[in-house]
């Protein structure tokens, strides 16, 4: 396998857009980290904040055929990796369906996947060493830093991060260990949720995650639904 070429910019427009350019000319591997990000986008478009001081960064993984359950995956690594470097995130590190990492409530990262043929490209945001302004706490965020009280290597956490999704590639063949591992550590499982699915948002209890990752609610009259799309706008009560 080649090895992957590393570029690094202090301010971009977005991390996947340069990837996007980059790839027009260069056949291998790629990873795109900045600074800053002045024009981040997130899932369904939403506006990505990405200050200063954080790690955002975009990366491609060869994979023959889809996997719907993709973005369960990349949380699944993400998720395991942090506990793995940071201990003390453990008891608190949560994934939310179907591309955040959440900690004690509130946002630490997003993921964004897309596929293509024989590849997937991957989007991490993570609020590591940023501070946590007004505009960042006004969507619940949090950052590595104040949990930890120490400031972390962006590049190093790159690297790890990125090893943990290509190491662990033969478990897309046998979802159920991620799908498993995702249930266990799903933010607002068991708990009333306002679900957003392009129409009007309802309220429903989430009840899991199935193998195709999809998300299991039952709404207030009994009915059970497998949500393939939408994204959970907030959670009305903990258990």
């Amino acid at each position: 396998m080649r090895e992957r070429s590393y570029f690094y910019y202090d301010v971009l427009d977005s991390t996947m857009l340069e990837y996007q350019r980059l790839r027009e000319f260069h056949s291998g591997r790629i990873s795109v980290r900045t600074g800053a990000q002045d024009d981040g986008v997130g899932r369904d478009g939403h506006i990505w904040l990405s200050p200063k001081g954080g790690l955002w960064f975009t990366f491609d993984i060869k994979h023959s055929g889809f996997v719907a359950s993709f973005g369960l995956y990349t949380g699944y690594c993400v998720h395991r990796e942090l506990c793995r470097l940071f201990s003390p995130l453990s008891d608190k590190l949560q994934i939310k369906w179907t591309n955040d990492i959440i900690y004690d409530g509130k946002k630490l990262g997003g993921l964004l996947c897309k596929s293509h043929p024989g590849s997937y490209t991957i989007g991490i945001g993570l609020n590591t060493n940023n501070e946590i302004d007004a505009e960042l706490g006004k969507f619940g965020a949090i950052s590595l830093k104040s949990i930890l009280g120490v400031e972390i290597s962006n590049e190093q956490l790159c690297y790890a991060l990125i090893n943990a999704v290509e190491k662990n590639l033969r478990l897309l063949s046998h979802e159920i260990t991620y799908i498993t591992y995702c249930n266990e550590h799903l933010f607002g499982k068991n708990c009333i949720a306002t679900i957003d699915v392009g129409t009007t948002p309802f309220e429903a209890e989430i009840l899991g995650i199935d193998l195709k990752g999809a998300l299991i609610v039952r709404k207030r009259m009994g009915e059970i639904l497998n949500l393939n799309t939408g994204s959970i706008l907030s959670i009305k009560a903990f258990s």
